[in-house]
């Protein structure tokens, strides 16, 4: 078997026993990635589906993102409180604003034919985050049978 490729992930936006959205590289190009949910196993399946996004997506993205990591070093060293999430709305005006744009254009973008499995290990090198901060991943991805 051929060594897998992997590639970068961007940004985790929704982590549910695994990664349930978030941006990721396929060949190299910035996708917005949707795990399927399996209505027969009433649980979300290994298939994704992969949205080609633009400068400008990705530009806000990685903003909006940006100011999440800030606060999750903060929760997770014990220097901020859960209440201050910016998740909760009306604590980070950008965060809100960002927020807002992406949801809006998420709901706009044009899915991938096919459907892909993926394979996601961390990066090493991240002994020194706070024990439950979400660690730098990438991604394998393989076309998927289903």
């Amino acid at each position: 078997m051929p060594d897998m490729k992997y590639e970068r992930v961007y940004a985790v936006w929704d982590f549910y026993d695994g990664v349930r959205t978030g941006i990721a590289d396929l060949n190299g190009a910035p996708h917005y990635v949707a795990s399927q949910f399996d209505e027969t196993d009433d649980d979300y399946s290994d298939n994704y589906k992969l949205y080609p996004v633009d400068a400008e997506f990705m530009e806000r993205a990685m903003r909006n993102w940006a100011i999440y990591r800030a606060w999750e070093r903060r929760f997770h060293s014990g220097a901020a409180k859960l209440e201050t999430h910016p998740g909760h709305g009306g604590i980070d005006l950008e965060y809100d604003e960002l927020k807002s744009w992406l949801d809006g254009k998420v709901g706009q973008l044009q899915a991938l034919p096919s459907l892909y499995t993926a394979k996601f290990r961390e990066l090493p090198g991240q002994e020194a985050l706070p024990g439950a901060m979400l660690r730098e991943i990438e991604v394998a991805w393989s076309p998927s049978s289903a």
